[in-house]
């Protein structure tokens, strides 16, 4: 694989289709070490970064000459935590997979003491999870969201996209 290059390298992984990739896994903090290590930004070689780590990505790839914007596709809440509850019921090759879940009722599963807490803020702020959120931290993801976001909803695909 492309995981020991020492520089970024652009390639078609499904030749004849209209996109390319580089060698870098943002998705992941070590990934984005990687890609910062690499220079990626600074390589203007992508237009789009996807990570499921906003806010280290933001801090760790992008500088005063090179800066970015997020595009986020938000989903309702409730609709998240339902979907995170099937999912983890029935997918045995995640780490976090929930065997106990898979027979459960959405109402039995509602009433463990489980559930995520302000999932977003922890994201946008880069508080780990379990760490307390306050009011202040969602100002601070609020006004984030609003200064550096394009905005999508998974409810309105169609428009969002």
């Amino acid at each position: 694989g492309h995981d020991h290059d020492a520089e970024i390298v652009v390639f078609e992984p499904h030749g004849g289709k209209d996109w390319k990739v580089v060698n870098v896994d943002t998705t992941i903090k070590p990934g984005i070490l990687r890609a910062k290590e690499m220079g990626l930004v600074q390589s203007h070689t992508s237009d789009l970064i996807f990570t499921m780590e906003p806010q280290f990505a933001g801090q760790e790839l992008y500088d005063e000459d090179n800066k970015g914007r997020f595009l986020a596709l938000f989903r309702h809440p409730v609709d998240r935590a339902l979907s995170m509850f099937f999912y983890l019921g029935t997918a045995t090759w995640e780490r976090t997979y929930r065997p106990e879940w898979a027979n459960m009722t959405v109402l039995d599963w509602a009433n463990l003491d489980h559930a995520e807490q302000d999932y977003m803020v922890h994201k946008l702020t880069g508080k780990k999870f379990g760490d307390k959120v306050d009011e202040t931290d969602l100002i601070i993801a609020k006004e984030l969201v609003r200064q550096r976001f394009i905005v999508g909803l998974m409810g309105e695909m169609n428009e969002s996209i």
